[in-house]
């Protein structure tokens, strides 16, 4: 049980940093409720893992605070072994001169993805859809979010990224989610914040005014 806990207690550390991009020790005590001790233990069982790294900060006041952040291991925990093989594939095609048809796969899976949505979503109440969305794109491992601002737009946030190593290669998959999203909505989306260009979530803002 106490070996279970322990993993329990290593993977909520893991899906906070992925979540949060980097806290501090108190901070990541805070939100578990645990003791910083507690915390030390598994931060230094995970940065011996090499699936978190951590990066002390100076303040003006006090002493020097450590940061931590998730390695490119432990981002690819987040990764499954499938979508491992999938990103293999592409960039096999990629290196061996078939961006063409690498992109063109990715095209017809969006078409296919907005199919399967548009589907889904013409069920749910015009109102309650961007909501559903979000809640779809959460089950599918996007960790996703949904915030309202003000200034008449939505904000969808997505803080693990499924196709990460594929958006690396290929950066027209971004382009074509953000399509994906406009187009199952019917309304205008803009991408402020992507993954592969080294934020810690990909960010989307929806205009609701444009909203049926």
């Amino acid at each position: 049980m106490e070996i279970k806990q322990e993993r329990s207690t290593r993977t909520q550390i893991l899906s906070l940093l992925k979540k949060e991009g980097k806290m501090s020790m108190n901070q990541i005590a805070f939100r578990l409720g645990v003791t910083k001790m507690a915390v030390f233990k598994h931060i230094t069982s995970l940065e011996a893992s090499g699936l978190v790294e951590r990066n002390t900060v100076k303040k003006h006041v006090g002493r020097p605070v450590s940061i931590f952040t998730l390695t490119a291991s432990g981002k690819k925990r987040f990764v499954s072994s499938y979508e491992g093989m999938i990103s293999d594939l592409i960039s096999f095609l990629v290196k061996n001169d078939q961006r063409e048809l690498v992109l063109d796969f990715l095209k017809k899976r969006y078409s296919s993805i907005k199919e399967d949505y548009e589907r889904e979503l013409l069920a749910v109440d015009p109102e309650k859809r961007l909501e559903h969305l979000a809640a779809m794109r959460d089950s599918e491992g996007y960790m996703a979010e949904l915030r309202n601002t003000p200034g008449g737009v939505h904000e969808l946030i997505e803080f693990n990224c499924p196709i990460f190593q594929i958006a690396t290669l290929m950066g027209e998959a971004c382009d074509l989610e953000n399509s994906l999203f406009q187009s199952v909505l019917g309304v205008k989306v803009d991408s402020t914040h992507r993954q592969v260009k080294g934020e810690s979530f990909c960010r989307f803002l929806i205009h609701k005014q444009d909203l049926s």
